[in-house]
């Protein structure tokens, strides 16, 4: 279909009239009007009002709606330009005015695009069609739209940061502050209309923003502040943040802040620095000496340090490895304590050690260990107390400790035997005053018992000898036994009462032990056992009875081999005994290695007739009249024993005897 802007177009009926000079004119205003239909970047479509067929189309129509300008003149327009249905047209079914408004454009391949559409009514060649023209808005619609996402999210951002962000106007108005400000001030939407910016910032600051406003409206940048505002309810809020300035035409028209609520960090910073001042009086004034080391060397110390390892300034510690000053005995325990607080970030115990002076000394010491952070570095901070001191002080007192113990061990053995031996001598002079009375009403007796049988012995051997007499005699035999071994007891227990008298002579105590060795050898030789004899020659002669002093050694010597029924040895040794604030003594010790005696036995044994034998083996006289004997002397004796190891036995002699005649 040719263009309807094209002379050929006009109608016949008007070649009869004489216009000229006027078709001239019109074929101009034609052909002007046809380039511009044709380069128009508007898409414009002619549609037939009353078929809604499509009249004619530019090349910018055909190209936004997609197909060819032959497969669109004669469609109806439902097919590519409107999509609405037929008989349900906005301009001819529903009298809608169309001017500029956003509608969709149907396109060939059956998609949409928005385009702001005119629809215009004309009469072309004596019918009714419709001018629309259309532009395609998609690029702009799609800029709208990431636009609006854009602005919704910056709107999100400034609403939801929890920085303060505020916009103020050249006067100081406020034009925008987002909920953090709000929040944090405690002002509303309403204080917020109503107030200029220096109602919120605090008095001491106000000269000094207002400068600030002033650099800013000049040009000036200022990329940091610090302010402080007040709160609705009278709190000071310290702020950090920037400010900018909007300009337009070379004027300041408002500025923008964005700030960051410092109070607390204010806070905790002042804080922080009031306990790095105590820490530094602390440090350098504490009386323990403190050491800071990094990675092995010290990094810092404090004036104590120095006193202790002996330098004269930190600075000859400062850089110098940590080992230069622990003792090589503790470079192990140093290295296991380093690295347990490395590991674990627990403090390491209080331990003791040692470190070397500079000039060489060796002191006791005793640390705990800390990590901290030094200068923005981990570090360990090491409190060293010298104990050099204290250990020599405690090593006097254990040593003092000791000997006190000991001296009360001795002293309280010292009075355990005293008290065994008051005891064992009350007990024993009882004993003697009973047995003494015992004898002498034995004695009487006996003595009448052994003359009547005598008597009776001589009577039987006057008359004629018979069976009946030899059986008489044989009875009268046995009761004379019998009465000797009981006169034999009481003369034995008589010779362990006080009556008892020793004939006191100048005697060498060594010599007296030959003599005993002498009687016993031949027992000890039968039995196998040994004898070590150590006789102190140094010993000098003492004041004894020589006699019973050989019973008291050789009824030892007795004690002991039956202690050793299966052979084994005895050591025997003399020696001189001298102890403060009292006379000389000369002591014998016998010592076995036999079977021991019962702890339960060991107090009995110079009881009168105890004993272990088998009956008819002996009274159990034996060592109570040993023990009489040497009481008689002014000694004393003194038995240990151990059962499975031996018996010790102390016979202990003074050299001179207080009173011989008695």
């Amino acid at each position: 279909m040719p263009n309807i802007f094209n002379a050929e177009n006009a109608s016949p009926s008007r070649a009869c009239f004489d216009f000229s000079h006027v078709a001239g004119e019109l074929e101009e205003s034609r052909k002007r009007l046809a380039a511009v239909f044709d380069t128009v970047q508007v898409g414009i479509v002619i549609i037939d009002a009353e078929t809604h067929a499509i009249v004619d189309a530019n090349p910018k129509a055909v190209e936004m709606i997609g197909t060819d300008r032959e497969g669109m003149v004669g469609s109806v327009c439902h097919c590519f330009i409107c999509p609405e249905e037929t008989g349900h047209c906005p301009i001819t079914d529903q009298g809608q005015r169309i001017d500029n408004a956003e509608r969709q454009l149907l396109k060939a391949n059956g998609d949409t695009i928005t385009i702001v559409k005119t629809v215009a009514r004309v009469n072309l060649h004596g019918r009714d069609h419709l001018i629309e023209s259309f532009l395609d808005i998609t690029d702009r619609k799609r800029a709208e739209e990431e636009l609006k996402e854009s602005e919704e999210r910056y709107r999100d951002i400034l609403e939801n940061a929890n920085d303060l962000i505020q916009s103020v106007d050249a006067k100081g108005n406020f034009i925008y502050v987002n909920n953090a400000w709000k929040r944090t001030l405690g002002y509303s939407d309403e204080d917020v209309a109503s107030m200029n910016i220096f109602d919120v910032i605090k008095p001491c600051c106000q000269n000094h923003c207002a400068t600030m406003f002033d650099e800013l409206k000049s040009g000036a940048r200022i990329p940091r502040v610090e302010v402080e505002f007040v709160a609705k309810d009278g709190r000071s809020i310290i702020l950090e943040g920037s400010i900018n300035c909007n300009t337009s035409s070379g004027r300041a028209i408002s500025t923008r802040g964005i700030f960051r609520d410092i109070t607390e960090r204010k806070k905790m910073e002042a804080e922080l620095t009031q306990s790095e001042d105590r820490y530094r009086k602390l440090f350098e004034n504490a009386p323990e000496a403190i050491l800071v080391q990094h990675e092995g060397r010290y990094v810092c110390a404090n004036r104590e340090a120095c006193n202790l390892l002996g330098v004269e300034s930190p600075e000859e510690l400062i850089g110098h490895s940590i080992f230069s000053f622990v003792h090589p005995d503790y470079h192990a325990m140093v290295v296991e304590r380093i690295q347990h607080i490395n590991d674990t970030g627990e403090p390491s115990p209080l331990r003791e050690s040692r470190m070397v002076q500079k000039d060489g000394t060796v002191i006791d010491v005793e640390a705990v260990a800390t990590g901290i952070v030094f200068q923005g570095q981990q570090a360990i901070q090491v409190i060293i107390r010298d104990i050099t001191e204290r250990k020599q002080v405690e090593e006097q007192r254990r040593e003092l400790n000791t000997r006190l113990e000991k001296m009360v061990e001795e002293k309280t053995r010292h009075l355990k035997e005293a008290q065994t031996k008051l005891i064992q001598s009350e007990k024993m002079a009882t004993l003697g005053e009973v047995i003494a009375g015992a004898a002498h009403e034995l004695n009487n007796p006996l003595a009448g018992i052994l003359g009547a049988i005598q008597m009776l012995r001589s009577n039987a051997l006057h008359h004629p000898i018979d069976p009946e007499l030899m059986e008489g005699i044989d009875v009268l035999e046995s009761i004379e036994s019998a009465a000797v071994r009981c006169q034999k007891i009481v003369e034995d227990l008589v010779r362990f009462t006080t009556q008892v008298r020793c004939n006191f002579s100048m005697m060498d105590i060594n010599e007296v032990l030959r003599d005993t060795l002498e009687i016993m050898s031949g027992p000890f030789a039968e039995q196998k056992i040994t004898v070590q004899l150590d006789l102190d020659p140094e010993v000098p002669q003492i004041e004894g009875d020589f006699v019973k002093l050989l019973e008291v050694y050789v009824n030892l010597l007795q004690n002991a081999k039956s202690a050793l029924p299966d052979g084994g040895s005895i050591d025997l040794c003399t020696a001189l005994v001298k102890k403060y604030g009292e006379p000389l003594q000369v002591s014998v010790v016998i010592r076995d290695n036999g079977c021991g005696i019962p702890p339960q036995n060991l107090a009995k044994i110079f009881d009168p007739f105890f004993t272990t034998k088998p009956a008819g083996r002996g009274p159990g006289l034996g060592l109570t009249v040993c023990y009489g004997i040497v009481k008689r002397h002014g000694g004393d004796i003194d038995v240990r024993s151990t059962v499975g190891k031996g018996t010790e036995v102390t016979v202990t002699i003074p050299v001179r005897q207080r009173n011989a005649a008695s």
